[in-house]
């Protein structure tokens, strides 16, 4: 039996149980082959695993240290069966995602190719298909290096994989595109809204695959959140065979409600309808928040005419063992627990995230910034820049319609590391954003701040880690008070700042750890943030700043921190069970509901006497018992309170805060031993 057969053998009996082409959108995460390599190139296959989407090879040796994860061509493959009765439809396949080189075979045939990771891509598999018989899909992905799209190199591993989800559409011969980037097809262009008014001009892309011209009228309606229709308006269209047509029609709005960001996250509804006389031809709906805002060089941010200043953290879509194959649930999980920490801001690092991000953040009021993943290395070809171009572009044409972006990202540390100048590229990228969407700004996040690259997009931001990888904390408080006053007319940020911890790696004192090293005190990371709050709390003009990072995350290069393939700057751990001490700093100045917490409360193990207590509350008055008798605690800036001074027993101490409100008592407790370093060894703990 040949390979071909063989795989198409185990794909039919594998997809026996798959539900066959009914619905408009059908799902196929289920019911897949997986074999590493490229089956065409091997003459025989000694593993093949069913698997489920998302789906990465990478994720336990993406994690591990040693920077020798899998890289190169692996296959999937599945069968699907549309019905005899279909023959009339168009079909795309549509990826989620799939990292970062892939070619689609429909029954053997060669049916597309797409180039670039995170960015959802759809090929027409109709001329390729038997109606009313299953049709093999193979899919072949690569993450092997060399391909000519960014990331080249990057401080995070390169999942291979479908890293989301799959699904066959099925159309009519007259449909809005699907086609165009990975879209959607119906862009919602937020031109003029202010508070008395908002003008919405929107732009539906239509296919006939017809081999006659068809007719059809295009209607568009907004509905507000109780589904009343506030608006509409309709447009006759006519589409020549095998072509393509736009619709372009305005709707306006008298005193729109606005997405006001955490405020008020009001969402309006758009509804498009094709419809061939009295049949629905086609269809689609996305909700839509109406908002205007603005950049300011002295004020910062400002939503809707108002100062928002954006504080928040940057995020990257993954988990243990999973890499970037993570599902809607855990992006939820690890969103809610910004929310829970007081974030009103994301930074979406360093790639497109998964659709369900973007829907989620509209709807909760988050702002975020999202980007391509052009980073540190460029290949000076005609090839990559055309590809991130294309990347670029379908982020732009996936995500346009959500309100909570404000700015697309075009490159992250891009003069990084020695090689070809990357000012060409970044001018086209820019250039990109400005003919896509006009109505936002492009940006960049700079390691170096005053490079020639960075005086490019309209705004932009700098990666800074005063205090971590070279100067000290408090220097980034000078660093951007000399940034802001050598060029007061630029728009500056901080998108990047943070310093590594060890959740179970404690000292007296807050002395510097070696970055490098293997040991990362959480004390330091809480110290570090402390400052840098204090420095950008009291620096109106810088326009978004986001903590490095969310959760500690995998980077395969790396070992430090006791942790060998994770990057620790996290404020939660890689798994997630765990939120350090930096967390609550955050949320204490950040979320107003009532709070307190013990630093260190995982430093068990005491061998000094004497040591400090320091809480975090957003209460007024903060009660610190230890051992049950009350110690006095001193009041800080920025939610923080210190008992300098406390002295411990021998043995077990046990360490209370509580504060009182609206009746309740809110409380944290902790266990410290004191073991006397002489008697160290007669403990077990």
């Amino acid at each position: 039996m040949t390979t071909q057969k063989y795989i198409s053998k185990l794909a039919f009996a594998v997809a026996l149980l798959a539900t066959p082409m009914h619905a408009e959108i059908c799902q196929l995460n289920d019911s897949w082959l997986f074999s590493k390599g490229d089956c065409e190139k091997e003459q025989s296959l000694n593993h093949w695993q069913c698997v489920s989407l998302p789906h990465t090879w990478n994720g336990l040796d993406g994690q591990d240290g040693g920077n020798d994860f899998h890289r190169g061509a692996c296959t999937y493959t599945r069968v699907v069966t549309p019905e005899r009765t279909d023959k009339s439809k168009t079909f795309y396949l549509r990826f989620g995602a799939s990292n970062y080189q892939t070619d689609l075979y429909v029954n053997g045939t060669h049916a597309g190719s797409h180039t670039g990771g995170y960015t959802a891509f759809a090929f027409d598999i109709t001329p390729y298909l038997q109606f009313g018989k299953p049709n093999e899909l193979r899919v072949v992905v690569s993450n092997a290096e060399g391909i000519a799209v960014a990331p080249i190199s990057a401080d995070f591993t390169f999942f291979g994989g479908l890293i989301r989800g799959v699904e066959l559409v099925k159309k009519n011969k007259l449909h809005i595109a699907a086609d165009d980037f990975g879209s959607r097809g119906v862009y919602v262009s937020q031109a003029n809204v202010n508070n008395q008014e908002a003008t919405l001009p929107i732009t539906v892309k239509l296919r006939n695959t017809d081999s006659s011209i068809r007719k059809g009228i295009v209607e568009i309606s907004l509905v507000d959140h109780n589904n009343n229709e506030v608006a509409q308006t309709s447009s006759p269209i006519i589409v020549n065979k095998g072509g393509r047509e736009i619709s372009c029609q305005t709707i306006n709005v008298k005193n729109p409600h606005l997405w006001n960001g955490r405020k008020d996250p009001y969402l309006y509804k758009i509804k498009v309808t094709l419809r061939d006389g009295k049949t629905i031809l086609d269809s689609y709906s996305t909700p839509i928040g109406l908002r205007y805002y603005s950049i300011d060089p002295n004020k910062g941010f400002m939503l809707n005419g108002e100062s928002y200043p954006l504080r928040g953290v940057s995020l990257h879509e993954e988990r243990p063992n999973k890499g970037n194959a993570v599902t809607d649930q855990e992006r939820r999980e690890d969103i809610d627990r910004l929310v829970d920490m007081g974030a009103n801001y994301i930074r979406l690092s360093h790639y497109q995230h998964g659709d369900f991000t973007y829907n989620y953040l509209d709807s909760l009021g988050i702002v975020c910034w999202t980007e391509t993943p052009v980073i540190n290395h460029i290949k000076n070809t005609e090839e990559f820049a055309l590809n991130t171009e294309n990347c670029l572009r379908s982020l732009i044409r996936q995500q346009y319609n959500h309100p909570s972006i404000v700015v697309w990202g075009v490159t992250n540390e891009i003069n990084y590391k020695n090689g070809p100048d990357p000012i060409g590229l970044v001018k086209r990228l820019a250039s990109v954003v400005q003919q896509e969407d006009s109505t936002r700004l492009s940006t960049l996040a700079a390691m170096f701040s005053e490079r020639k690259t960075n005086f490019i997009t309209d705004v932009y931001s700098n990666n800074r880690y005063d205090g971590w990888y070279y100067n000290e904390i408090s220097d980034i408080a000078s660093f951007s008070d000399n940034l802001h006053a050598k060029y007061p007319e630029r728009c500056i940020g901080i998108s990047e700042y943070g310093a590594g911890a060890h959740p179970y790696h404690h000292q007296e004192g807050i002395g510097k750890p070696d970055r490098d090293g293997h040991w990362h005190p959480e004390g330091y990371q809480t110290a570090f943030h402390e400052g840098y709050l204090d420095a950008i709390n009291s620096r109106p003009y810088l326009w978004s700043t986001s903590v490095w990072a969310t959760y500690d995350f995998a980077s395969d290069t790396r070992n430090e921190g006791a942790q060998p393939g994770i990057n620790d700057k996290g404020l939660s751990t890689h798994d997630r069970k765990i939120k350090k001490d930096a967390y609550f700093f955050y949320k204490a100045n950040w979320n107003p509901e009532p709070m307190v917490h013990i630093c260190e409360s995982r430093f068990s193990r005491r061998t000094c006497p004497q040591t400090e207590v320091k809480l975090y509350s957003n209460c007024k008055k903060v009660t610190l018992k230890v051992n049950g008798e009350a110690v006095e605690v001193q009041s800080d800036k920025n939610c923080i309170y210190r008992a300098p001074k406390v002295t411990l027993k021998p043995g077990a101490n046990n360490i209370e805060a509580s504060v009182e409100t609206d009746g309740k008592n809110i409380s944290h407790q902790a266990i410290w031993y004191y073991i006397p370093e002489a008697n160290l060894e007669s403990y077990n703990l």
